[in-house]
């Protein structure tokens, strides 16, 4: 068990799809989990998939295939019958086997979890299939990230169309089945619009490359640029902007070398530069990498604990928000689910789906993929997406259908979708939100940057951010605030610090400044109150700096060159490490007594050699701007000339010394104060590592109890193994036993004088004896038998397949004679039957009578007869027979024909 969940862990997590520190030599030797789904149509394309799997691929394959859930599935043999793979049907919990194919029983969902495979109670709307695919999908994506492969075959309805967007978030393969080839192509084509498939081919070709389809995309050799060369994507970037006017120069390369490496895996084009040319001459091919490089994967309330973090704070805004609409921009909303989810919460704070108008309410939804804006604005999706709704949010705001749900036309009305390049096109403005999750974390630095400055000027005094749960602001966390509480939600620092300019990246950003210039009174009275802020900061330190609590400088006061420095070595970011020696050190347990107690706190003075004074001074004040927020600390920076003389207590008068005395313990008291806020931090760390060691001992008492009980399952599979090798000598036996019992009927078949045919129920002849092959025309029987109306019989038989039908339909013997030329033959068919006398099929004998005195009898009757009774109504039970042929048939004996 431990080994299997090593293999199958990754370094890639499903909230961040693409790790540029993953090794693809590593991911490469991890067990792969395949996920089928499967629904109406979809044996035939299961028959044909695991026919063609090949034997030494490191994967297993869950196949959730829909089922009556009153009916005892059969598809276990069915599909064993298909494959040399192993193929069973899963219990309650099942430990993954390497090359074994597993069936999901019916009424149940199977999920991944810790490494097994468990079964669970159906989950969702009661119309949604058994087993789920979406439920497979996603518990797969999310244990096995890059190692997972989800696979739609024939259905209907669109149950997989959800998991397909996990699995590829999480960097797996998505392959769907080729509607063309499909019996009902609902399933693969709802997978296909999603814009999240990486391949689109038959069954049998998805087996016959599935060792290729799961190297090949890993394999990025061809892609990775040389030592101080340019990267060869650059000739790529040029052509995919030329035709879409996207740049994805500044993406992450990992990201764009695995969907370029699938494009050509799909292709069957194994050379870079053969790609590129191929894209040079099909403009079909730049449009389906443009589609490919755009992951649009989302859902409703995605991560729903930072979905309540965002709804706390949205209640304290618009608590204290002043007239005016509520305006959100959803930055990369995908097919829309983001944008809803968003505007349902809004609804809630404001009193339900009737409070929505667009003159209180305006959200606008882009996404650079016009594909996924025009799922969004349709607001339809599968009925699985409901699993990922609330259930009183769910009755409110959407119309539940039977194979999909619709969005309210309250919540539509509210919600604009537009085509929008985040980091190229006009931002908006005035904004009160702007979401923007799983989006950056597919740009590299620089165009992270970029695209936040922009966020920060569309944003509102005060507005808010909410990010992924793998981003962060980075180096841009000088210009935005983290919300207490809520980790991934920033807002915007009102009223200290300089506003952002937003460069021009397009002719059309001119706009920006034309809309600069239309501020609306509420956010010029916001602006006012902040520059009043920033001028009572400015009187009490003329020289000094506004900063957070952990001493990022967010606005400077004055002149304070000649208190800082700029060392080789020393991060380029603004923060109170640059100020000099006697200070650098001091400020940090100023600034944390002072955030602490919310109270002023005075440092030393201290000697330095500076152009305006020899002594200098911090004095740390506990900031609040008008609207409240994060707080932060103001540290003013004071000089001063003092002449230096020996302290005589002799000579000075006994107020200069209470006076020198105060100073002294004043000092003391600060630094006392320094000192406890240290120790206190000091021993919150120690309660912390307390309380962590005291997790671990728990967690080790864990671990202890769920090794015992893997030396209880231990010996429990060493019992059922027993069992297993008992019944598996048993199958030996009987398999031999078969085998002997084919090789004696093989051997009689042979040797046997007369022809004779063993044909199924369908009127396939499976088994045929040598004279057989000769009466019958027939070469070499084809492994998959040859139908009676194949034959090629000598002149003078009649047609096999009516008479067999009749026979088959009467369950009588027929025996039918035969003048071909100048020899005679009987033709008897008789129906086969099992132990139990059920009709298995029918026995076809042909024997040649060949004595000469009875040929000259039969001869001479048909001479009188014309031949004509032996043909006429062969089927009919009346069929002439002259008495004297009788008599001869009932005393010759039919030779060998």
């Amino acid at each position: 068990m431990e080994d299997l969940e090593k293999r199958m862990s990754t370094e890639t997590s499903a909230a961040s799809p693409e790790n540029d520190s993953a090794d693809a030599s590593a991911e490469d030797s991890g067990l792969h989990v395949v996920g089928v789904a499967a629904s109406a149509g979809g044996l035939e394309a299961l028959s044909q998939l695991v026919q063609h799997l090949p034997q030494s691929a490191n994967a297993i394959y869950v196949i959730a295939q829909h089922m009556s859930p009153t009916h005892k599935s059969v598809l276990t043999s069915l599909l064993a019958r298909e494959t040399s793979l192993p193929v069973e049907e899963l219990g309650r919990e099942t430990d993954p086997v390497p090359g074994t194919i597993y069936i999901t029983p019916p009424d149940t969902d199977v999920m991944l979890e810790g490494g097994k495979l468990r079964l669970r109670n159906p989950a969702g709307h009661p119309a949604s299939p058994k087993p789920s695919a979406d439920r497979l999908f996603k518990s797969i994506a999310q244990e096995c990230g890059e190692n997972c492969v989800g696979i739609v075959l024939s259905g209907t309805g669109s149950d997989g169309s959800y998991g397909v967007q996990a699995i590829r978030e999480c960097g797996g393969i998505t392959i769907a089945q080729d509607p063309s080839s499909a019996k009902y192509d609902g399933m693969p084509a709802s997978a296909i619009e999603t814009g999240c498939i990486d391949l689109t081919l038959t069954p049998g070709q998805i087996g016959d490359h599935f060792e290729k389809i799961l190297t090949r995309p890993r394999d990025l050799a061809l892609l990775r640029p040389e030592t101080d060369e340019p990267s060869k994507l650059s000739e790529l970037f040029g052509i995919l902007l030329a035709r879409t006017q996207v740049d994805f120069a500044n993406y992450k390369e990992n990201t764009l070398n695995r969907r370029i490496a699938r494009r050509m895996t799909a292709l069957g084009i194994e050379d870079y530069d053969g790609y590129v040319d191929y894209c040079r001459s099909n403009v079909d091919e730049v449009d389906a990498l443009h589609r490919d490089l755009l992951i649009s994967v989302t859902r409703f309330f995605r991560d729903p604990e930072q979905f309540r973090k965002l709804n706390e704070q949205l209640e304290k805004q618009l608590a204290n928000s002043g007239p005016g609409p509520v305006r959100v921009w959803v930055a990369g909303c995908a097919t829309g689910e983001e944008a809803y989810s968003i505007a349902i919460l809004i609804a809630e704070l404001l009193g339900g789906l009737h409070a929505l108008t667009k003159t209180n309410v305006q959200i606008f939804a882009t996404d650079i993929d016009q594909n996924a804006i025009e799922v969004a604005r349709k607001g339809i999706y599968p009925i699985s997406a409901a699993q990922d709704i609330p259930p009183q949010y769910l009755k409110e705001y959407f119309t539940v259908g039977e194979n999909d749900i619709s969005v309210r036309q309250e919540l539509r009305n509210v919600t604009l979708f537009s085509q929008h390049n985040v980091f190229q096109d006009p931002p908006f403005i005035n904004l009160n939100l702007v979401t923007i999750r799983n989006v950056l974390i597919y740009f590299n630095l620089a165009l992270q940057e970029r695209v936040l400055t922009r966020l920060h000027y569309s944003l509102a005094s005060g507005g808010l951010l909410f990010l992924g749960t793998s981003e962060t602001v980075g180096e841009m966390g000088i210009y935005f605030e983290a919300r207490q509480g809520a980790d991934k939600i920033f807002g915007k620092r009102r009223g200290i610090s300089r506003e952002l300019t937003v460069l021009p990246s397009t002719p059309g950003s001119s706009y920006l400044r034309s809309q600069s210039m239309r501020r609306s009174a509420a956010q010029t009275a916001a602006d006012q109150a902040a520059q009043a802020d920033l001028s009572l900061a400015r009187a009490v330190a003329p020289n000094g700096v506004i900063c957070t609590r952990n001493g990022d400088i967010i606005e400077i006061l004055g002149d304070i060159s000649v208190y800082s420095e700029i060392r080789a070595g020393m991060s380029t970011s603004l923060n109170v490490r640059m100020l000099i020696d006697p200070l650098r050190t001091e400020a940090a347990s100023l600034i944390a007594v002072a955030t602490r107690t919310e109270e002023r706190r005075d440092g030393r003075w201290h000697k330095a050699s500076l152009p305006n004074g020899n002594r200098v001074q911090l004095q740390a004040f506990p900031f609040f701007n008008h609207k409240g927020g994060e707080l932060h600390c103001l540290l003013a920076i004071n000089s001063k000339f003092e002449e230096e003389k020996e302290l005589n207590f002799s000579e000075i008068s006994d107020r200069e010394q209470r006076d020198y005395v105060e100073r002294m313990e004043l000092e003391i008291r600060s630094t006392q104060e320094a000192l406890q806020q240290t120790i206190e931090e000091l021993q919150t760390a120690n309660e912390e590592l307390q309380s962590s060691n005291e997790e671990l001992q728990s967690t080790n008492e864990e671990f202890q109890a769920t090794n015992e009980e893997l030396e209880t399952s231990n010996e429990e599979l060493q019992s059922t193994n027993e069992e297993l090798l008992t019944v598996n000598e048993e199958l030996q036996i009987s398999s031999a036993e078969r085998q002997a019992l084919a090789s004696e009927l093989e051997a009689m078949l042979v040797s046997s004088p007369y022809a004779i045919a063993l044909a199924d129920q369908a009127l396939i002849i499976r088994r045929l004896s040598r004279v057989a092959q000769e009466v019958f025309g027939i070469g070499e029987l084809p492994p998959t038998g040859l139908h009676l109306s194949h034959c090629n019989l000598p002149n003078g038989f009649p047609a096999l397949a009516p008479i067999a039908n009749t026979v088959q339909r009467l369950q009588e013997t027929r025996r039918i004679p035969v003048l071909s030329g100048s020899d005679y033959y009987t033709l008897i068919l008789s129906p086969v039957l099992d132990m139990h006398q059920r009709l298995i099929g029918i026995s076809i004998t042909v024997s040649r009578f060949d004595n000469e005195p009875f040929n000259d009898v039969l001869r001479q009757i048909s001479k009188v007869t014309r031949v004509g009774f032996w043909t006429q109504n062969l089927l009919s039970n009346d069929t002439y027979v002259s008495p004297e042929v009788h008599a001869i048939l009932g005393w010759m004996t039919p030779q060998p024909a």
